[in-house]
């Protein structure tokens, strides 16, 4: 994707100043300007109008070759290689077409062709780009709700239990913050299993409610935590010593433009979390419903 950016640069460059010399030049014959005429022949026009054109379609025939061989560009591909064949043969041969007073028509038609070919660079370079952000999600699409590998999912198991363990022997005091954040336990019962399952989250106060984002560490899928207080509806939490019996409530269009800002100032990360997640993140208020 670079060398496609670096090409399609470098050729709308080329025929960008190309084509500034070549309507330059134009003017200069038509006002007869004789000192834009004596500046052009001293920087070697038309050589060098002829050489930047030459790049600028030569990277044209480039991109237009990586096109026809890429899903989904073959027809832009075809077409770019034929413009790119056209342009240089038609700014040969134009002499030869209409001359007299009317050969300004072919030069108008030349200086079309130029910005013609300028556009066509620059949508195989858009092409390429919006492919490789289709490619993007449909890769995060078919990570979602797929278990994590073997190993990182047994050494995840292992982390979050001894994260609960140290946070039930200390009341919190260890393991009870995340930098500036503080942390809860959160105990769900498995949606297939039947088990209690506890697992360490940061949150945010919320008058007497927590509020908790369903991240999963911007992994792209829903954890199972979220998946399991969607069936079973309740929850209990520890903050600190205390144990909650909690029900759960996500938020709302207008509870989340509410609390969102709040979320993203109290933990940057949830912002870059939701930047590679292609769903909406989801807010979940943990309303407390009494002591355990």
């Amino acid at each position: 994707m670079k060398w496609i950016r670096l090409i399609s640069l470098v050729a709308r460059v080329a025929l960008m100043v190309s084509l500034v010399f070549g309507f330059a030049f134009w003017i200069a014959q038509l006002l007869r300007w004789i000192g834009l005429l004596a500046f052009l022949a001293w920087i070697g026009f038309p050589g060098t109008h002829e050489a930047l054109g030459t790049l600028g379609t030569l990277g044209l025939l480039i991109l237009g070759g990586a096109a026809v061989s890429t899903k989904g560009s073959k027809r832009l591909g075809a077409g770019s290689i034929l413009y790119a064949l056209v342009v240089p043969a038609f700014g040969l041969t134009q002499t030869l077409i209409l001359g007299g007073s009317l050969h300004w028509l072919i030069q108008a038609a030349h200086f079309l062709l130029g910005i013609g070919a300028m556009l066509l660079v620059r949508r195989i370079e858009q092409r390429y780009q919006q492919l490789k952000r289709t490619e993007q999600a449909e890769t995060r699409a078919r990570t979602l709700g797929k278990p994590y590998p073997p190993n990182i999912a047994k050494f995840a198991r292992l982390a979050v239990a001894a994260h609960v363990a140290l946070y039930r022997l200390s009341g919190g005091i260890i393991a009870g913050r995340a930098q500036h954040m503080p942390i809860l336990l959160l105990t769900t019962l498995g949606r297939k299993s039947g088990k209690l399952h506890t697992t360490a989250l940061v949150y945010m106060p919320d008058g007497d409610n927590f509020v908790v984002v369903a991240s999963n560490g911007g992994q792209a899928r829903l954890p199972n935590w979220w998946l399991n207080m969607r069936k079973n509806k309740q929850a209990s939490i520890e903050v600190g010593r205390k144990r909650l019996k909690v029900s759960i409530q996500e938020a709302t269009l207008e509870e989340r433009q509410r609390l969102w800002p709040r979320v993203i100032a109290y933990h940057a990360g949830h912002e870059a979390y939701q930047e590679r997640t292609p769903y909406p993140l989801p807010l979940v208020i943990l309303h407390p419903e009494g002591a355990l």
